[in-house]
């Protein structure tokens, strides 16, 4: 669940049934220990619009920038990079593990045809095939995490970056091809 409010973006993505991964937004040089549990739960049970929100243990807690970074291209002469190691991708898309799993399966059946059949078509397109993909999640990821951030607190982006966030939640609220195109690309379809 991705929220929205005049308090900052919040998220929750349950991990089973007796665990959860929330997101709240804060200012950039905050610290976790500015966030004690007493906070974090009351920051979600505004931001989620949540009252009832039941309180748990908090195991885990860390203030992180949200940042990408994209190798390109992906290969440096014999020494070819997949994963994190050619790309970071804010979280916020989830698209993380799914490129490092494409890239995964693409470099192993270059490597595959390489050895095999002693055809190098795999690994000379690798790097290009690769970042058509890697490009597109990273757009779609930096769409979001623009749209989130910037559509509920207008404190840093301003009044007029918090209308056109609003004007895209909008659209995919009221918009069929928007609203598909936004499910295709937050599912991972492939583009091509």
């Amino acid at each position: 669940m991705l929220a929205v409010s005049s308090h900052g973006f919040a998220a929750h993505f349950p991990r089973g049934p007796h665990s959860s991964r929330y997101y709240l937004q804060c200012p950039p040089d905050d610290r976790p220990d500015a966030w004690p549990d007493t906070r974090v739960w009351e920051a979600l049970r505004t931001r989620l619009a949540d009252p009832a929100l039941i309180a748990g243990p908090i195991t885990d807690r860390e203030t992180f920038r949200l940042r990408s970074l994209v190798h390109d291209p992906m290969q440096y002469g014999r020494l070819f990079l997949v994963g994190d190691a050619a790309h970071i991708v804010s979280p916020m898309g989830g698209k993380g593990m799914n490129l490092a799993l494409y890239d995964a399966d693409l470099f192993a059946r270059a490597v595959r045809d390489h050895v095999r059949d002693q055809d190098d078509t795999g690994l000379r397109t690798y790097s290009r095939r690769c970042l058509r993909r890697v490009w597109n999640d990273q757009e779609f990821s930096h769409w979001l995490t623009r749209t989130v951030h910037d559509a509920g607190d207008d404190t840093h982006a301003g009044p007029f970056l918090r209308h056109v966030a609003r004007a895209r939640l909008d659209r995919l609220f009221t918009s069929p091809t928007a609203a598909q195109a936004f499910a295709e690309l937050m599912t991972g379809l492939d583009p091509a």
